[in-house]
This record gives structure tokens, sequence and C-alpha cells, in this order.
């Protein structure tokens, strides 16, 4: 029974409503507590929901990139290792107004277009890296007959991995095999590729690529591929088409892994989709990735490029009555160079000759046997098909009598200054006397023929192609280039 005496609590006391308002503050906390962890909540499954798209869309691209090749060999851990880089010409990505406009019209079947053979030492970071011309007429694994070396790829890329590595001895342990369409759409995801073209270039009437004014020129994914694609405009075909695609693959390498690139997920994205459509390879995608780091940086001082040992063009006639250009293999310096790949060595060091292009060396040869004879003639184009034919060979710059006939051994004359020059030389007639003497005025070397001791040799030497220093780039490069009408003049 409730007390009658008791005084009800005072209506205006301070503590009056504490606890109603206690009650509403902790409802608040709790609301607020509540609703936060709900925002928590929702980041964390953003997140993880994110990184799980990514993992998926990775997973994704690397089941579509994929594929077998069983002729590759696994490499050891840490160990060098050898990718092959493969441009495929196939135009299956390509509309019909497409192949017209970037002068690539139809064709059966893959051929590879660029085939190189990349040799990677990770423990020193020395990059070696192989290019065959794809006219090279060589032996095609698996049909029993010879053909150009892009043509393997029509059999299967075993057939293409196999017919390198029984040119050249280097074992193979990754594939990476783009399209063409691949390769222009790479360019243009990466937001174009900027490259110094130091000379006019004349129209190139089956890509339309021409420069009409040399410097630095912005390359979208057409005109790229019509670049790395021309060779009637240029003076060597398509020995200046390897040199203008090893230029440009360092230039888009470089764009493609950069920090620019990798900071941008639309380009990553981009990246996966035209490599799920374009790109092929025995290797995961993060593998694909650190491969092409590899071979971003051309340093000349980590770095060394060879072109497939040749002795040029020729052309060949079938039993049908077809002809075809073909560029003639040398198998020996070919066996040389994949000896020194495949054992981790610089083929420059491995050959033992002079690091010297025999075109630069002037030389002089002198009849010293006969007055009445043709010795000197004779020996001159010994010495030049001897080290590479008209094309490579020495620059024989006087053929001449010596001061006498009496010469019993045949004689290789220096100054000091051309020594290493006269070295060369003598890897080429190597039972010849080297011996250090004046020389006539605008000669290096004179080459005086003997009774005894000229028999010539052919030259077994490996060059690397000169790469231009960035610090020695032309003045022209400075300034904007421009193209001229891909439709011609």
């Amino acid at each position: 029974m409730r007390n009658p005496f008791k005084r009800s609590p005072d209506p205006f006391a301070p503590n009056r409503y504490g606890d109603m308002f206690r009650g509403a503050r902790t409802r608040e906390r709790k609301h607020m507590r509540h609703r936060w962890q709900w925002i928590a909540l929702g980041v964390v499954v953003l997140i993880v929901g994110t990184a799980g798209w990514g993992v998926w869309r990775f997973l994704k691209a690397q089941g579509l990139i994929k594929v077998t090749v069983p002729e590759t060999q696994a490499e050891a851990p840490g160990k060098p290792f050898n990718v092959l880089l493969v441009g495929s010409d196939s135009r299956g990505d390509l509309t019909p107004e497409e192949q017209d406009e970037l002068g690539a019209l139809a064709i059966d079947g893959s051929r590879a277009d660029t085939l190189i053979v990349g040799h990677v030492d990770p423990a020193t970071n020395k990059v070696i890296m192989l290019q065959f011309p794809r006219d090279l007429w060589v032996p095609i694994a698996g049909t029993g007959r010879e053909g150009k070396i892009n043509e393997a790829l029509l059999y299967g890329r075993s057939s293409l991995v196999k017919t390198v590595e029984d040119l050249t001895g280097i074992p193979i342990n990754r594939y990476v095999e783009v399209n063409i369409a691949g390769f222009r759409d790479v360019v243009d995801e990466i937001g174009g590729v900027k490259l110094c073209v130091p000379e006019l270039v004349e129209f190139d009437p089956n890509t339309g690529f021409s420069v009409t004014k040399p410097g630095m020129i912005s390359f979208d994914g057409d005109l790229a591929l019509r670049f790395v694609r021309s060779r009637k405009a240029f003076a060597n075909g398509d020995f200046d088409r390897i040199a203008n695609q090893q230029r440009f693959l360092s230039a888009a390498l470089a764009k493609v892994t950069s920090v620019e690139t990798l900071l941008q997920p639309q380009r990553i994205l981009g990246l996966l989709n035209v490599a799920e459509r374009n790109v092929r390879a025995n290797i995961g995608v993060t593998k694909i990735k650190e491969t092409l780091e590899r071979f971003r940086d051309f340093d000349p001082a980590n770095y060394e490029a060879y072109i497939a040992p040749n002795f040029g063009t020729d052309l060949i006639t079938f039993e049908s009555g077809g002809e075809a250009s073909i560029v003639r293999a040398d198998f020996d310096r070919i066996d040389l160079l994949g000896r020194a790949i495949a054992n981790n060595e610089s083929p420059a060091e491995a050959d033992g000759v002079p690091n010297i292009d025999p075109r630069t060396i002037r030389v002089g040869v002198y009849n010293g046997i006969d007055l009445f004879q043709p010795y000197a003639s004779n020996a001159r184009d010994e010495l030049i098909e001897a080290t590479g034919g008209q094309r490579a060979g020495l620059q024989v710059v006087e053929v001449a009598n010596a001061p006498n006939f009496k010469f019993a051994r045949t004689l290789i004359r220096y100054q000091s200054e051309a020594e290493e020059m006269a070295q060369l030389v003598a890897a080429v007639v190597p039972r010849a006397a080297l011996q250090e003497h004046r020389t006539p005025d605008g000669v290096d070397v004179a080459v005086i023929v003997g009774d005894e001791g000229f028999a010539t040799e052919g030259l077994l030497q490996l060059l690397p192609i000169p790469l231009p220093k960035p610090e020695a780039e032309p003045a022209v490069c400075k300034q904007d280039g421009e193209v001229g009408d891909p439709d011609g003049p």
C-alpha cells in the first residue's frame, strides 16, 4: 500500500529526469554504434568483393591466355631462362576494312611475323635477344621439308618451338605469342607510344607508312602496326625492319610496365581484355609481366641484341616453276651463337674475334708473287666472300702489286693503332704471318699475297646490333615529326 505520508519527489529536482536522459543517450549510442558497424561491414564487403572480383578477373584472363606447348622445357628457379617471343600475323580479329587500311591483307593460317629468342640471367639481369628474319630458309620441324622460318607456325606452336630449338640448340622455357590486333590494341590501351624516327621514310605501298618530317612521332595502335611491319621503304628491307621492331619494342614495354600504367586500374583492365583476346602463352599472367619487365630497358651495358647470322637475300626456284625471295642462313655462325647463349655466355665474346665490323676495315691487297698473275684480285674476292660478301665484308680499298715479288709467305701488315683490325683479318687468313709495319695511306691493314699461307676460312664472328644510347639521341628528336597520308602521295 502506498504511503500517504511520503512526500512526492520535487518535480524540479536536478536528478528528477536523469534516468530518462541517460536511457535516451544510451539508446542513441547503441544506434550510432549499430550504424557504424554496418558502414564498417559495408566497407569490408566492398574491399573483399573488389578483391574477389579482381582475383576472379585475373584467373579468368589466365585461363584464356595460358596454352600448353609440350616442346617447352621447365626452367630451374633462379637460373637463366629462354623465352620465345612470337608476333603472329593472324588477322582473326581484324575486319576486312581494317585489313585493307593496315596493309594486312587476308591470309590463311598464322605465320610468325616477328620471332625473337630472349635469354635472361636473373642473377646479373643480363639480357640477350636473338631475332630471326622472317624469310630465313631453314628445316621446318615435323615436316621433312625446308621453308621460311615464319611458316613453322602454320604447323602449330610445337613445330615453331622445335624448329627454333633444332636450329639454335637453345632450349625454350617460356612461350609468349601476340597477334596483329593485340599489338595494335596494346599500344592504344597504354595511350600510345612516342618514338623518334630521325630520317625521312619513303612511302611504303604495302603498309601505307611514311615519315615526311623526321622527329618524335606519337604512335597510336594503327600507326605503330604500319611502322613495325614496313620493310619496302627501308634500304635494307627486313633487316631495317628488325632494328625498328627492337626500338619500338623497347619503348612500348617501358610504357606497359611503367608506374604511369600500373597505377591506372582502367588501363590494367584494358590490357587484361586485350590479352584475353590476343595473347597466348605457356606461362601465367604474373610471369608474362615479369618477362616483359626483363626486356623493357635496353641498356647497352646490360643488353645484347643479334640478328640470326645469314648470307643475305637470295632467289630460290621451286620444281613447280615458282620463285621466292629468301634469306640464306649461316648455319655455322647460328650454331656458334646458339651454343654461347645456351651456355649463358656473350656471343660477341665467345667467338674469339675482335668486335669490329669488317665493313669499317680498309684493306689493301697486294700481289707479292708474280707480275702477270691475278693473285691480288683473286685474294680480294676471297677475303670479301669470307667476311660476309659484298653486303657485310671487308672494305677493300686498293688492289695492286707489292714492292717486289719475293714474298715467300703471306703477310698481314698493320700499324700499332690497327692491331685489332689485323687480328680480325688474320682470323680469315689463319696461315698468314702478322707483322707490325707501315701501311699505305688510307689503308688500315695490308695483305701481301705470298707463295705460301694464303687460304681463307669463313669468318665466324658474332656482332651485336649497335644500340644507340639515350644521351646520343640526334638533335632532330627534340622536335615533333610528321607522318604521311596512309593512302600515299
